[in-house]
């Protein structure tokens, strides 16, 4: 099993990325933005203040330590 974590899709959109995630997960978080272009996020009830700072984090952190590497599939 790969730790790996494909943030970046390719030729995908929104919907289609919403859709391939459906019954994959308990908990989530979705950022993006609008087509007014305004950013916005939506969280299931089950996650609170902290669990969604500490998950922002770990994804900062992954964005972070994976720039500029190629990453395999």
């Amino acid at each position: 099993m790969s730790n790996v974590i494909n943030l970046m899709p390719t030729q995908a959109t929104a919907d289609e990325v919403l859709e391939d995630c459906k019954g994959d997960f308990e908990h989530v978080l979705v950022i993006g933005w609008t087509p007014e272009e305004q950013l916005t996020a939506k969280a299931t009830t089950s996650m609170d203040l902290r669990e969604t700072i500490y998950l922002l984090e770990v994804i900062t952190n992954i964005a972070v330590i994976t720039a500029g590497h190629e990453i395999d599939d």
